[in-house]
């Protein structure tokens, strides 16, 4: 009998051990994992794809290697440990900054943080000093919700207090059914419920969607209730987009119902070409019509050609006309603009216009010539002076101000902003 209770002692012993080795083994890896939780990569881009509607995600276009990002403009793509997307954010070196020309129309604070849950997935956004901010007006928090596939398939907004809001293009709410084509409808729609179009100044309301094979835009086609395409008031029904594979958008054509070329929507053109350089900056842009002649934009631009400084800065933009030759914005009545920046790339120092013979002009619209920025030791924007061609003291002709100041608490907080005309009196 001991012999028996002392060989059952061992195996309980034994299988104890075997036990508490098993338990350590599964702590271990679970420590592993929880670990592997706060591990995160980050990926730099120089720029980001184009979209034209928030049911794209935003993927960087043109990555960058740390060392070239650390002494330039850059986004960092953050993802965690599933893959998944966590934060975007712009910086310049090592400052944080607000996005640039480099923005899509849905980067639109220095920082984006993702959050998952099931079914949906939910957009902030931040400040440079890390502060929730709002976008698009009034918003603080874009929600997704994902349908069965993990599609997304409606976005709604809210406000500070969580409130669901319009946001500043009077929109309340996106939807998307996917079809077996491969197509996709998006359709807006306000508070009331009522239909409401893309953005202000592009007139298409339910779209159909069709995205090529880097699942960048490749056709939006405005269609009625039963799917028929329709022409909006400008006569065109279509927007054709080319992409090159890094998402920068190359050209665009304008359609009617027919598949013809159609002067329309907001440039009022039918053709749209942009050329970039190699870290994903548009360098040229000109405006074609229907017979592919160019042609002025409603906004004033028939060629613009654009330099970039080494921070990746627009420096310089030029102005061409239907002949190619150096002309005049049409409506701004000036033929360049050059941007001054201090030595760090982060803070812009001067604006300044010139006509074709090279002498200060006047921005036709405005009324100056020249803007000055200055700063604070901390680096704040505290003043802006609006200034003529003879570098003095102007009132802009579009608002009657000659000067703005920004005021701050001692945090480095906005508390106020004041505007003052040439005889420093207050501009409400």
């Amino acid at each position: 009998m001991i012999k028996k209770n002392s060989l059952k002692k061992f195996k309980l012993l034994s299988d104890m051990k075997k036990t508490l080795l098993l338990l350590l083994i599964i702590l271990g890896n679970t420590t592993l994992a929880s670990n592997s939780l706060n591990t995160t990569r980050v990926i730099y881009y120089s720029t980001v794809e184009f979209v034209e509607t928030p049911l794209s995600e935003i993927r960087g276009s043109v990555p960058l290697l740390k060392d070239v990002a650390m002494k330039r403009n850059h986004y960092r793509f953050e993802y965690d440990e599933l893959n998944r997307l966590k934060t975007i954010s712009f910086f310049n070196g090592k400052e944080p900054r607000h996005p640039n020309h480099t923005a899509n129309l849905f980067t639109l604070a220095h920082r984006m943080e993702f959050n998952y849950e099931n079914k949906s997935e939910h957009i902030t956004f931040f400040d440079v000093k890390d502060n929730p901010v709002e976008v698009l007006d009034n918003v603080f928090r874009f929600a997704y919700k994902l349908n069965e596939l993990g599609y997304r398939s409606q976005l709604i907004f809210f406000n500070e207090n969580n409130d669901q809001v319009e946001n500043g293009w009077n929109i309340f709410e996106y939807n998307w059914t996917y079809h077996s084509d491969g197509s996709i409808i998006e359709t807006r729609i306000n508070e009331n419920g009522d239909e409401v179009a893309i953005r202000p100044g592009f007139e298409f309301y339910r779209l159909q969607l069709f995205f090529n094979i880097k699942g960048h835009i490749a056709l939006m086609q405005q269609i009625d209730a039963d799917g028929k395409m329709i022409e909006n008031e400008s006569g065109a029904a279509q927007d054709n987009i080319t992409t090159n594979a890094y998402g920068n958008f190359i050209k665009w054509e304008v359609l009617d119902k027919n598949h013809q070329l159609e002067k329309g929507n907001g440039p009022d053109v039918a053709i749209g070409i942009q050329t970039f350089n190699e870290f994903g900056y548009e360098t040229g842009l000109e405006h074609r019509d229907e017979h592919n002649n160019l042609v002025y934009s409603a906004y004033g631009i028939c060629i613009s050609k654009t330099q970039f400084d080494a921070f990746g800065n627009i420096k310089e933009r030029r102005f061409y006309g239907t002949d190619t030759k150096p002309s005049n914005h049409k409506f701004a009545g000036y033929h360049s603009l050059k941007i001054q920046w201090d030595d760090t790339g982060n803070r812009r120092t001067g604006l300044t216009y010139y006509g074709l013979d090279g002498q200060p002009a006047l921005h036709k619209s405005r009324g100056y010539h020249k803007v000055i920025y200055e700063y604070t030791t901390e680096g704040l924007l505290k003043r802006i002076l609006y200034l003529d061609t003879n570098l003095k003291p102007v009132n802009r002709i579009d608002n009657g101000v000659a000067e703005i100041v920004y005021n701050y608490d001692r945090k480095g907080n906005l508390e106020s902003t004041e505007r003052f005309n040439i005889n420093h009196q207050k501009i409400d």
